[in-house]
């Protein structure tokens, strides 16, 4: 095969030339993005040979992968989850100015496993998906002419029987492990003697502050150097600090011998004066640190500049997060790096948006999930003052599927990752903390195999000692954190790193929301000299599914519907706690963006997660992302929730704004409704009377507003309740039904049970007998509860639907009585007697007069719990 150099490449090519007619840079990049010929599945072993015909490959440019998925209600018709290998190959060109210089493949990212040939020679194999490593290809070159590159890259499941991936991280986790070569390729050249490439894929020059006030900073810059030339180099080693407009501030020059073949390391320690401190989001300031390797009669061997950010931190069990000597309690979100079609092969554009909208959400820090994430992303927390969460992907299992303990092969390759991500993003000052797991005992957690992580754990803590003394380790838990909570194959993991992030999905897949703070408080007396924080908490939220209440009725996590209002709910509780814990250092909402998923069929989409403040495709702010702004941004706005939930079935209903204002005005089609004050960003108007027809709202502040319209087709003081759940629906004979509103107490259950595990199937619809329309009969509230319904003074017909929603129930098992304004309506209603079964339509009408403004309905049980499914009320 026989490729054109591409344009931009060779113009690149041909500007390296002219500069070689002088002297060569002291390293030159060839970027290899463009003109590759790909190949999905497995090929002859022959494909890596340059004499391999690849004229019936497909044509791609990097990045490139190949898996597609994720954010459309129906499996996306371009759904693509195939496993296994994928081939790319291209030529090119040895370049004229190569000389002496060493040459090296670059490759930023390849999933999981890629194997390297330059012209047949196996140059050697990586495993990890997520950082970047170089291979030197320099023996494997032509003299002169094009050479063949070829990469095998595979992303085969590691669950599958004799998988090459069966030891390399994660085994498991929350999204699909995207194959291909997704980020960059480079051909990099270097003198001889030169900072390191053999070292973990990272810079080789590495700075970190050891000190910093108003009037100077010491900080320390290790640099490692290697030597390919079989005699001995003496050199200098040239570390420059440069301010933003490119001025010298301060230098440090070290004499090194390098044996021959050999490596070594200097590290220097330089002073700046009057440093400008990188500061977070306040003042992200970056200066610039270069290193350069001087030969004799100073010549330049080689030049690496990295970011330098000057800061000071802290992270104290009690008080939290301390930058720069001073408190800054950090609020923010968590971030995955894929989108729809592109999967994980996007652009240093797409991470500028993603950061940009992160930045106007108003966050201060970043969790970067459940990997290593492009430097680009690392350089843009940087420049927006992020402070970042940096992670490995051990997620779900400390252990190959196959093997109950941890296998020295599993071992070596996190340890790798863990170097890997070290190495590479060592200099950016963004970065606080450096997480070993995610989750690592989920599996066992959930009964599936046991966990024995401790070991691993410890390993890996003492491994960010060693290459970072600078920086704690940390880890995010989700299960037996409380000793007396773990069992007999199930770990507890706390306590073991530096400082801690909890993930805690109260109200979402536990209970109660309300019980997150007690959690907190609890762990924090527990474990009282580990800084915790919340790695992750949050719930999904469906623009085209919403609820009148969403207290209604229980969600159906791992199902459908996830109402927008129901994410509302739980993010609002759930911030009013962290916020009240001022030990908590961090917390991270779990998601900025929704992300794909193999197995999700939750919300109103496929193999998508929805727990994002904004959609998969960055279209979407959906409501809750603006509660978050009133709370964290100091820009002036307003945001009217519930726009989307335009068709509302209620007369009386809730109209609520989020806004950093302190007081919001309300107008409904031109009219005032009233002044209402904000707390923690919520405003509220309750009970605002709906008009038929179009319901234009208005709601503003100092110089900010936002308009919305809702539509209502019913009548003043009519009702039509579906019991015990979060969704309305639409009847047979067209009536729009509501969902679960104004209850006092109970408990909501589903008629049909929703899926219980991520990517299971929902149980048997069970329609209800003896009715024709199934609105009414698709969700009851049972206990001993009571309504409040809003009305005029009057007279109102009242129809309560009922059916018993236990097969094996019996008559006189579930007996319970009903009054309506404090007076018994009817006999004792005896479910099962009456309707003739289980699972049988049953109604009660009657008539009632209110005088007070409220209607009071009460369900008290006698035998077993009162229950009812459906409440119309209709003036009389």
């Amino acid at each position: 095969m026989r490729t054109m150099i591409p344009y931009r490449e060779l113009i690149l090519a041909i500007s390296m030339l002219a500069a070689s007619a002088v002297q060569a840079a002291p390293r030159d990049t060839v970027p290899l993005t463009a003109d590759w010929r790909f190949k999905l599945g497995d090929q002859p072993m022959a494909a890596q040979a340059a004499t391999f015909d690849d004229a019936g490959w497909s044509r791609v440019s990097l990045p490139h992968n190949w898996n597609r998925m994720g954010g459309t209600a129906e499996r996306r018709t371009d759904y693509q989850n195939v496993h296994g290998a994928g081939w790319y190959r291209r030529t090119f060109a040895t370049p004229d100015s190569l000389g002496d210089r060493r040459a090296w493949i670059e490759i930023d990212a390849a999933s999981i496993i890629a194997d390297v040939w330059v012209n047949g020679v196996h140059l050697g194999r990586h495993a990890g998906a997520f950082a970047r490593f170089r291979f030197d290809a320099t023996a494997a070159l032509k003299p002169a002419g094009d050479n063949i590159l070829v990469i095998r890259v595979d992303n085969s499941s590691p669950r599958d029987p004799g998988s090459p991936t069966a030891e390399v991280l994660p085994m498991n986790g929350d999204w699909p492990m995207y194959g291909g070569l997704y980020r960059g390729v480079s051909l990099v050249m270097t003198d001889p003697v030169r900072v390191a490439m053999r070292d973990f894929g990272g810079p080789g020059i590495y700075a970190r502050t050891l000190t910093a006030d108003a009037t100077r900073a010491k900080v320390s810059v290790t640099t490692r150097l290697e030597n390919d030339r079989r005699r001995a180099a003496g050199v200098r080693v040239q570390a420059t600090v440069l301010d933003a407009t490119g001025r010298t501030v301060a230098t440090a020059a070290t004499p090194a011998t390098i044996a021959a073949t050999g490596s070594g390391v200097t590290t220097q320690t330089i002073a700046v004066p009057t440093p400008h401190l990188w500061n977070g989001v306040a003042d992200p300031y970056l200066y610039t640190l270069r290193v350069e390797v001087v030969g004799k009669g100073g010549a330049m061997l080689d030049r690496v500049e990295q970011p330098l950010g000057i800061r000071t931190f802290r992270i104290d069990p009690d008080t939290g997060f301390h930058l720069n000597g001073r408190a800054l309690p950090l609020r923010g979100v968590s971030r995955h790096q894929d989108r729809p079609v592109k999967g994980w092969a996007i652009d240093d554009a797409d991470i500028a948006e993603d950061m940009a909208i992160i930045k106007d959400i108003g966050a201060n820090t970043l969790r970067l999930a459940h990997y290593q994430h492009a430097d680009a992303a690392y350089a843009a927390t940087d420049k927006a003052g992020l402070v970042t969460w940096a992670e490995i992907p051990l997620v779900d299992r400390s252990a190959p599927w196959a093997s109950a303990t941890t296998t020295p092969g599993f071992a070596a390759n996190a340890e790798q990752q863990l170097r890997e991500l070290i190495r590479q993003n060592y200099n950016h000052p963004s970065i606080a903390v450096w997480s070993i797991a995610n989750e690592v005992n989920l599996e066992a957690a959930k009964g599936r195999g046991t966990s024995n992580a401790r070991p691993l754990l410890e390993r890996l803590q003492r491994v960010v000692h060693d290459e970072d003394p600078s920086r704690p380790a940390t880890l995010a838990d989700c299960c037996g954190s409380i000793p007396a909570e773990a069992r007999a194959g199930l770990d507890t993991v706390a306590g073991i790193t530096d400082v801690i992030g909890y993930n805690r999905y109260h109200g979402w897949y536990a209970n109660d929301v309300n019980l997150l703070g007690p959690d907190l408080a609890r762990l924090h007396k527990l474990y009282p000299h580990q800084p915790i924080s919340i790695s992750e908490y949050g719930a999904g939220g469906a623009l085209t599914q919403h609820s009148d209440d969403p207290r209604g009725g229980p969600i159906a996590a791992f199902g459908r519907p996830h109402p927008e209002e129901f994410q509302n709910y739980i993010l609002e509780e759930s911030w009013r706690q962290i916020a009240a814990a001022p030990f908590v250092w961090a917390s991270w909402v779990w998601n900025m963006f929704d992300f794909s998923n193999e197995l999700r069929l939750e919300g109103d989409l496929t193999d998508t997660n929805d727990k994002g403040l904004v959609t998969f495709d960055r279209r979407t702010k959906k409501d809750a992302y603006y509660f978050y702004k009133a709370n964290w941004s100091a820009d002036p706005f307003v945001h009217l929730t519930g726009s989307r939930h335009a068709d509302r079935p209620y007369p009386l209903a809730e109209v609520k704004a989020y806004s950093n204002q302190p007081t919001l005005r309300l107008t409904l089609n031109g009219r005032a409704i009233g002044t209402a004050t904000c707390a923690m960003g919520i405003c509220r108007w309750p009970n605002v009377a709906l008009t038929p027809g179009d319901n234009r709202f208005e709601a503003s502040g100092d110089g900010v507003a936002d308009t919305m319209t809702w539509r209502f087709a019913g009548r003043a003081d009519t009702y039509a309740i579906r019991a015990g759940t979060l969704t309305g629906g639409v009847g047979k004979d067209g009536k729009r039904w509501g969902s679960d509103v104004f209850m006092i107490g109970g408990t909501g259950h589903f008629r049909d049970q929703p899926s219980s595990s991520r990517g299971g199937q929902p149980g048997p619809v069970r329609p209800v007998a003896g009715t024709v329309d199934q609105a009414p009969y698709e969700s009851w509230r049972e206990g001993n509860f009571r309504y409040a319904i809003p009305v005029a003074k009057g007279r109102y017909r009242v129809t309560l639907h009922l059916f018993e929603p236990v097969a094996d129930k019996h008559r006189g098992q579930r007996v319970f009585t009903v009054a309506a304004e404090g007076k018994a309506m009817g006999k004792p209603i005896d479910m099962v007697r009456e309707a003739g079964g289980a699972m049988t339509a049953l109604t009660r009408r009657f008539t009632v007069d209110v005088g007070d403004g409220v209607l009071d309905l009460s369900f008290a049980g006698q035998a077993g719990d009162a229950m009812v499914s459906g409440i119309e009320v209709e003036p009389s």
